[in-house]
């Protein structure tokens, strides 16, 4: 058993490329019994993995309703496949603690780390968006990875060399993990776009300056005359 399309085609073609958000509770019968098959051995391996799981669940209902809602996040963030599950299973048996994760946490451990998409890891990509976000340094941007620029695009440039550094450290983390995961998709991303080198761009601003300076000139003369 690895995916839901392992199990229940139909299932899988209705989780996979939703036309809108999808609610565990008004999956198709094929696909509720896929994604109980699969809820079931994760709280099974979950409940080997972390001793102290009846604290969290100190109730069949709370159990249930555990379920529940951990299988609406799964599918609310696009977690549809065992292998990716397998994922989060072997970083909770890796993170240190002995109650189990919150759904969110456990999504995060479900999804490829920078690094095992050739990128560079969250602390140093930060940085790196930082400096290249920095006026002095355009037309001298030497990205490391597309993902870099876009994660620094879409939580603003200006945010970086704005904000508190801890504000803007996480603002950056959430928008590299949103690229990282479209990544993880299969998602190609552009290039970032080519820069003029600052030489070449204070050049053209001369050369322009001197035409105006010519034009104006001319049109003195002419004046005269």
């Amino acid at each position: 058993m690895k995916t839901i399309t392992d199990l229940i085609p139909v299932a899988s073609r209705q989780l996979a490329a939703p036309a809108a958000p999808v609610k565990a509770t008004d999956l198709a019968p094929e696909a509720k019994r896929a994604t109980e098959v699969l809820i079931n051995r994760l709280f099974s391996d979950l409940r080997s993995i972390r001793s102290a799981w009846k604290q969290a669940w100190t109730s069949e209902e709370l159990y249930r309703k555990a379920k529940a809602n951990w299988t609406q996040a799964l599918i609310d963030a696009g977690i549809t496949e065992w292998s990716m599950i397998e994922r989060g299973l072997a970083r909770c048996r890796q993170e240190a603690g002995d109650f189990i994760p919150a759904p969110g946490t456990f999504i995060t451990w479900c999804w490829p780390t920078p690094e095992e998409l050739g990128l560079p890891e969250t602390e140093r990509a930060y940085w790196e968006a930082c400096r290249f976000s920095h006026p002095t340094m355009a037309g001298h941007e030497r990205w490391t990875h597309p993902a870099v620029y876009h994660a620094a695009i879409r939580c603003s440039r200006h945010s970086l060399l704005t904000l508190p550094t801890e504000t803007s450290r996480l603002k950056f983390a959430k928008a590299y993990g949103e690229v990282c995961r479209e990544m993880a998709r299969g998602v190609v991303l552009p290039e970032p776009p080519k820069a003029l080198p600052a030489d070449v761009m204070r050049k053209g601003d001369v050369a322009t300056g001197r035409a105006a300076l010519a034009a104006l000139r001319a049109g003195l003369g002419g004046a005269r005359a």
